[in-house]
C-alpha cells in the first residue's frame, strides 16, 4: 500500500481483497474507516484495525490464527476457508453476523457464547459433531447454519422459538 492512505481520514470503505498482499499495514488511523475487505490475499497476520469498523472479511488468507477481536462497532465478521480450529476471544458486543464456514473446528467456539446480538452463525463445512446447550441461550439467534457437519440433533429450544436451523 503506498504511504499516503494514512492521510485519508475519511476514508469510510477499504477493499483490498483479491490481491496477493503478504501484509497490509497499520490501518489503526483510519478513525472512520466501517468496511473492509482482506479476503483473498496472502496475509498471515492482521493490521491493527480501526475500532470504527462495522463490517470486516478476513476470509481466504494463510491466517495461522485468528487474533482476538475488540472491535465495539462490529456487525459482521467474514472468517471462511482459513483452516481455524479454534477462535480467541472476540469483544464484538454488537456483532450480528458470524461466518466461519469451511475452516476445521471441531466444537463451537466459547466465545460465541458472550455474543448477545447474534442473529446468524454460519459454521457450515467445520467438523462438529454436536453443539453445546448454552446454543440456546443467545437471546437474538435467527439462523444457525450447521450444514456439511455430522450435527443432526440441534437444541430443541433452538426450534421452538423459531430459529431457522439447517442441517443438511
Amino acid at each position: 500500500m503506498p504511504e499516503w492512505y494514512g492521510s485519508l481520514a475519511a476514508l469510510r470503505t477499504l477493499d483490498l481483497g483479491h490481491n496477493a498482499l503478504r501484509a497490509v499495514p497499520d490501518l489503526s488511523a483510519l478513525t472512520r474507516l466501517e468496511i473492509l475487505y482482506l479476503h483473498d490475499n496472502a496475509l498471515t497476520a492482521l493490521p491493527s484495525l480501526p475500532p470504527s469498523l462495522t463490517y470486516l472479511n478476513v476470509s481466504e488468507n494463510p491466517l495461522p490464527a485468528l487474533p482476538a477481536l475488540d472491535l465495539p462497532e462490529l456487525i459482521e465478521l467474514r472468517a471462511l476457508d482459513l483452516g481455524l480450529t479454534a477462535v480467541p476471544e472476540l469483544r464484538l458486543p454488537k456483532l450480528r453476523e458470524l461466518h466461519l464456514r469451511t475452516n476445521a473446528l471441531t466444537a463451537v467456539p466459547e466465545t460465541v457464547r458472550g455474543l448477545h446480538e447474534l442473529r446468524l452463525l454460519d459454521l457450515r463445512a467445520n467438523r462438529l459433531t454436536s453443539v453445546p446447550d448454552w446454543i440456546g441461550e443467545l437471546p437474538r439467534l435467527e439462523k444457525l447454519d450447521l450444514r456439511w457437519n455430522q450435527v443432526y440433533d440441534p437444541p430443541a429450544e433452538l426450534l421452538a422459538r423459531g430459529c431457522v436451523v439447517l442441517t443438511e
